[in-house]
This record gives structure tokens, sequence and C-alpha cells, in this order.
């Protein structure tokens, strides 16, 4: 018998697609033109996005997108159209009891769409740090706390030469997780702004904590893995550990549990200097 999911969860999930929708409309157009990448981009979003699949501005764009490419491309024309229906969705939309987590999701959405063609130029740094602006109590959120504080960093530079733009380019595709030109794919794991990036791991005394709902199976069958590498589990977070590892399976309240408080907690140690190693478990299972 299938489980269905709860209307609370159904909820949950269009809203955050809703503000991740925003955000990359926001990203797309944040240099005021639409190019053919970020068309496919928001076209392949859309099309993946179910929570959104009976919405009547994800329908327009679908719609819209979809005329356009009939012929196998883009015109100048058809972005333009494209560009002017983002542009009016974003001025006229209105959104209800939007919260905490809401923006984090336009944030996120928002450097989605900028990193989605591949290329990154003042305009859209300017866009980023005009939004920040805007959104001060985000700057307080320790899940993208680096990010404000990188962003700053880049706003004081004048102008941004190539090797500042490739820079920007990889810091910003690394915190939304996006990979849309090598892959081709937009789905993007919640936590992998805050994770880090390794090319190896030793298994050997390692002090694991699993935190989260994992695909891979249960936490019993997860942690067995990796002792029978070696490591060592625990269940909290401390100085002693080595490793976090996030399960892919992330709900959009996520801040708002035992699961959350964890990754803060590990957050929080890393940014005070303890050599602990936060990884997704899609990083991780290429080291088993």
């Amino acid at each position: 018998m299938d489980r269905k999911t709860p209307n609370y969860a159904l909820a949950s999930n269009k809203k955050k697609a809703i503000f991740s929708l925003k955000g990359i409309l926001q990203g797309v157009a944040a240099d005021t033109t639409l190019n053919t990448m970020e068309a496919l981009y928001l076209n392949t979003w859309l099309l993946n996005s179910k929570p959104l699949c009976d919405d009547p501005d994800a329908i327009d764009l679908r719609e819209l997108i979809n005329d356009a490419l009939k012929d196998g491309k883009f015109s100048a024309e058809e972005l333009d159209d494209i560009n002017n229906l983002i542009s009016d969705i974003i001025e006229y939309r209105s959104y209800e009891d939007i919260t905490e987590s809401d923006y984090l999701n336009e944030f996120l959405g928002l450097i989605s769409g900028i990193v989605s063609d591949d290329q990154v130029n003042d305009d859209e740094l300017s866009y980023i740090v005009d939004w920040i602006n805007n959104h001060a109590d985000l700057v307080d959120d320790p899940t993208v706390r680096d990010v404000v504080i990188k962003m700053v960093e880049f706003s004081k530079i004048e102008s941004l030469n190539a090797n500042d733009e490739a820079t920007l380019l990889s810091f910003l595709k690394q915190t939304s997780g996006i990979q849309f030109l090598e892959t081709g794919a937009t789905d993007v794991h919640p936590m992998d702004h805050i994770a880090d990036t390794i090319n190896s791991m030793d298994h050997t005394g390692a002090r694991i904590c699993f935190t989260g709902v994992f695909d891979t199976g249960s936490r019993k069958q997860i942690e067995t893995i990796a002792t029978s590498l070696g490591a060592i589990t625990r269940k909290d977070p401390s100085k002693s550990i080595d490793y976090v590892i996030i399960g892919s399976q992330v709900s959009p309240d996520w801040k708002h549990t035992s699961f959350g408080r964890k990754i803060q907690r590990a957050i929080e140690l890393r940014e005070n200097g303890h050599p602990l190693t936060i990884l997704t478990e899609s990083h991780w299972i290429n080291f088993i």
C-alpha cells in the first residue's frame, strides 16, 4: 500500500518551490537579459517541480517556453517575451506568511538562477548584494553567513576581472550545488551550500555523526557501513567529531527539527576552528 504525503507536507513543499522559483526568476533576470542557457535551466526546473504543476505562473512560463522551443531554439524575440513574463511575475505576484526559511529558499534560488548559464558579472553580483542588504535578518543565519561575508568582499572590487568572475562563479556554484551545464540536472541537495568538498576520506578511526534520512539505507544500516570501514559513530556533533554526514532526504522545515539543530551545531563548531568536515550523503558514498 502506497503511503500518501500528508497535506501539511504538500503545502510546505509547494511553498518551498514557490520561493525557490521566485529566487530563480530574479537570478536569471538579474542582469536584465535572458539567454538560452538560462531559459533551458528554467524550463528544466519547472518540468521537474511537481509541487508547482498546477501553479498558474509556472504553467504560463512552461507554456511560453514550450512554444518558443517548438523549432528547437530560442529567438531574441522569444527570449524577450519570456523575460517580460518573468519581470511581471516578480513584480506582481504576492506572497503571504513569509518566514526566514522562505527567504533562505529564495536566496538559494537566486544564486541558482544566476549561475545557471555558468557565468557571472558585475550586474549579477550587485543584484545579490542589494538582495542581501534588503534582507538583513538573513545575515545572522549560520547556514548562509559565509556566503553573505563573501559577497560583501566581492562587492568591494570596483570591477570584476576574468579571474574574479571565475572565483566568484566557482563559489556560487558550490553554494547552490548547481552544475546544470555539466550534468543537465537542476536538483540540488538543500545542504550543498554548507557542505564541504573533499577528494578522499579514510574511515579508519574517523568519528562520524550521521543525521537526517538517507537514500542509501536506514540510519542503522548506514552506521554499519561506516563501522565496517573502521569508523566510530556518534549520535551528536561535538568537538571530538571528525565528520558530519547529512542524509539526502531533507524536508523544507529541516531547521525546526533536531536534525536542524545538529547541522547548526556542526556549522558553529567548524566556524570556531574545530577540524570538522560536513558532507552530504551523495558526496560521502563516493568514499565507500
